[in-house]
This record gives structure tokens, C-alpha cells and sequence, in this order.
């Protein structure tokens, strides 16, 4: 049974959009300023080239399998089950771990708005967006259409405000800590602008997945660019660029120079809408890669199910949202941050594998009406290349949690093939039994 085709560009552009601009855009932005000053803007286009040539390669794979699941379908249908299944289960995992310091983050800035309980109020966030998935997808995506425009709007009046404080003076020197400051930058950058991917997990669900999925992504992408380095362009144009490096709340402190004390106070504004989109798209993310991998077998069939009137996987979502509620009550940040970095890049390295391995068994015929990533296989290498480059900055702490993750993945996958070939044996014994009686039957009836 498939899922319903309700996306179209607008719902699937702004899915991406919502998952990218999150709590990265208002403090990531400041790390990445105090490593390349005000090129930091030049940086943040180097990393959106990075997506993009990922994005490219991901759209081809899902105009090639059309089905939900994302980097855990494409592995397993180049890689064989076992392989997928450790990539999916990564890849899971990435989101869920992100998704516990999404939720905290809409929690804590709600709390200095409202006076909110923090932790209740990321409970809440996740149980209302979890009723609006079961609903159906087209819903939530209309929600989520509404709050990435909210949003934008928002952004671009931070952005028209600021334009007139900007101090030209403050931009030079342009590059003060070289190129390599700039690619340290980008780095960072290239991490903030992580969860187009959210887009292509929804591809069962895309209305002509092969011309709205690239189309999509690349949208998505741009747009969050230009909400970037308007962001970076204002914020490096206000405040010295050492003093926005140094800040914890980067864009809320830029903000305070034109806006007075009511600055903070809209850069919350702005955070408590933009997260419940980035929040949504997380569980989209975790609810359909739980539904293909409950397909499969992995996970018990009934998290395969597609309820007959909404059309939604609702055991998967609400799978995801009960670990992902589990996850913001008990994790750490840092761990969870560390942890997604980590088997967020073995997604990628295997899905790019998973892509030269799909591209060398493509037929002519799926080559000539499938959408096909341009300049192969320079581009692909090179997203490759990236992906793995981007593992050394992850940290001890990264691998260690990533790897405690792929193992319990591994062993739930042992115990859960060996519960399938003794569901097997047993109804092949039962067919024996059968066709034995059967044969006693016929043979007394002779």
C-alpha cells in the first residue's frame, strides 16, 4: 500500500525551508562570523554551492525511487537490506537527537516571551504537531506553507530595519582571518543549512516527484541563502564582527543596536515561529523513515500501516513523536548536537555510494525520463569528498554516541531477521501440516 501524492512545489519547498531555518540561523551565524569576520557571508554561499551539489545528486535518487524513506530507500535498494537498514536507522537517529534540541529551543525562548513551563511547552509543541500529521500531510504542509511565509516576512523586516544602521567601515577588512577563516565558515554554514534532505523523505507523497523534488530543493536552498546573508549582512554591519562571534545570541545582540531593548524580544518572536516549521519537518523526517523501514520488516510490520482515511502512517508518527518527546525530556544538548553531526554524514557518504551504484545500473530508458544530476560524475565525487572531509571536526564525543546508536540498530536488526526466518519456518511447517492433512483427506475420500 503507497502513500497519498498530496505535495506539490509550494508544500514541498516550504517543508525543506522550515526544516533548514531553525535555531542555526540566530546563533550558528555568530560562530561562523567569528571565524571569517564579515566574509562570513562569501562562506555561507560556499556552503549553499555544497548543498546544492548534495541536493542534486539526492534528486536524482528520488526521482529513481519514488518512495518513502529517503537515504534509508536508496541504500537499500542499491546496498542490499542490511546496509539500508544501519543507514536508515543513522539516519533516524540523526533527526530524532535533533529534534530534542529543536523542541528545548522552542521551549526556552516561549518561556522568556510567556513565562511558559519550558519542557511542557516542548512536550505541547511536539503532541499538536504530531495530531496535525495524522490528520494528513496536506494539512500540515498548508501549516507549514504558513508559518515558512510568516517567518520570511519577519526575517526581511529584521533585515529592511537594520539596512539603515549598517556602518560600511565595519566590513573592512573584508577577509581578516584569510581563506582559511572563510572555509571555516562555511563549515559551519554548510552544518546550519542541513534538512533540504526532509524534502526527498517525502517523495511518496510528491505530486511528479521527478521535476517537484529538484525544483524543491533547490528553492529551498536559495531561500534560505538570501535569509542568511541578509541576516549576516546586517549583523556584521552593526556590531563589530569579534564582539558577534563572542555572543551566544548573535542576532538578538545585532537586534539590540537599532531595535533598543525590543530587539531580543522580536529575534525570540521570530525563533518560537520558526521552530514549530523546523519541528514539523523533523517529524515528517522521522515518521516516514520509520514507515518504510516498518515495511520492510525492520520495524514491526504495524508501523507500516497507512490509516484508510487520513492516509497517513500514524503508528509511525506516533512512534517518532513518543521518542522524540522521550528524547527532549532526557537528553543532553551538546551530545544530541555532537551525535547529529555524526550519523548525519554517514547518511550522506552512504547515500552518495548508493548514488554512483544507482547511476551505473540505470537503464537508458530511466536515464532518458528521470531527472539526472548534470557534470557526472565531477559533481558527485565531489559531494563525496566533502561529506567525508566533514567527519573530522565531529568530535570524540560524536563518534561515541553515533556508533552506541548504530550498534543498538545492529543487534535490533539480528534479533528482528531472526524473528522473521522462525515466523517462517513456522508457517512453512503449518503449510507442510496442511498439505499432509490434506493429502490424508483425499487419500480416505479415494
Amino acid at each position: 500500500m503507497n502513500l497519498k501524492r498530496d505535495l506539490g512545489w509550494k508544500e514541498a519547498t516550504s517543508l525543506g525551508t522550515g526544516a533548514m531555518v531553525g535555531a542555526g540561523i540566530f546563533i550558528l551565524s555568530g560562530v561562523a562570523a567569528g571565524k571569517a569576520g564579515p566574509a562570513v557571508m562569501l562562506a555561507f554561499v560556499i556552503a549553499a554551492l555544497l548543498e546544492i551539489l548534495l541536493g542534486l545528486c539526492y534528486a536524482e535518487l528520488a526521482s529513481r525511487y519514488p518512495r518513502a524513506g529517503g537515504a534509508y530507500e536508496y541504500v537499500r535498494q542499491t546496498m542490499g537490506s542490511f546496509v539500508g537498514t544501519l543507514i536508515g536507522w543513522s539516519y533516524w537517529g540523526a533527526w530524532l537527537a535533533a529534534s530534542s534540541f529543536v523542541s528545548q529551543g522552542f521551549g526556552n525562548y516561549l518561556n522568556s516571551l510567556t513565562g511558559a513551563p519550558p519542557l511542557l511547552s516542548a512536550v505541547a509543541l511536539l503532541l499538536v504537531l504530531g495530531f496535525l500529521n495524522i490528520l494528513g500531510i496536506k494539512f500540515s504542509g498548508v501549516v507549514q506553507v504558513g508559518i515558512v511565509v510568516v517567518e520570511i516576512i519577519v526575517l526581511l523586516l529584521f533585515f529592511a530595519l537594520g539596512f539603515g544602521h549598517v556602518d560600511y567601515s565595519l566590513y573592512t577588512p573584508f577577509a581578516p582571518n584569510g581563506f582559511e577563516g572563510i572555509l571555516a565558515a562555511a563549515l559551519v554554514g554548510f552544518l546550519s543549512m542541513v534538512g533540504w534532505d526532509v524534502i526527498v523523505d517525502a517523495g511518496e507523497e510528491m505530486k511528479n516527484p521527478s521535476k517537484t523534488i529538484p525544483k524543491a530543493i533547490f528553492s529551498s536552498i536559495i531561500i534560505v541563502l538570501f535569509l542568511y546573508c541578509g541576516l549576516l549582512f546586517v549583523s556584521t554591519g552593526v556590531v563589530p564582527w569579534q564582539e558577534l562571534g563572542s555572543s551566544k545570541v548573535p542576532v538578538a545582540f545585532a537586534s539590540q543596536q537599532f531595535l533598543g531593548d525590543f530587539g531580543p524580544t522580536l529575534v525570540s518572536i521570530v525563533i518560537v515561529i520558526a521552530l514549530p516549521a523546523t519541528a514539523n519537518a523533523f517529524i515528517i523526517s522521522i515518521s516516514r523513515t520509520a514507515f518504510a523501514m516498518g515495511r520492510n520488516g525492520f520495524l514491526p510490520k504495524k508501523i507500516g500501516f497507512i490509516h484508510p482515511r487520513f492516509q497517513t502512517p500514524v503508528y509511525a508518527i506516533l512512534l517518532g513523536v513518543s521518542i522524540q518527546i522521550l528524547f527532549t525530556l532526557v537528553s543532553s544538548i551538546n551530545i544530541a548536537v555532537n551525535a547529529t553531526g555524526f550519523l548525519y554524514l554517514i547518511t550522506f557518504i552512504f547515500t552518495m555510494i548508493a548514488f554512483f551504484i544507482s547511476r551505473r545500473k540505470a537503464t537508458l530508458e530511466e536515464k532518458s525520463t528521470q531527472f539526472l544530476t548534470p557534470f557526472y560524475p565531477f559533481l558527485p565525487a565531489l559531494a563525496l569528498i566533502i561529506s567525508l572531509c566533514l567527519l573530522i571536526p565531529v568530535g570524540g564525543s560524536g563518534f561515541f554516541s553515533g556508533l552506541i546508536w548504530l550498534s543498538t540498530g545492529f543487534c535490533i536488526y539480528l534479533i528482528r531477521t531472526k524473528s522473521i526466518k522462525a515466523t517462517d519456518k513456522v508457517r512453512r511447517k503449518e503449510n507442510e501440516i496442511k498439505i499432509s492433512s490434506n493429502e490424508v483427506i483425499d487419500s480416505v475420500v479415494e
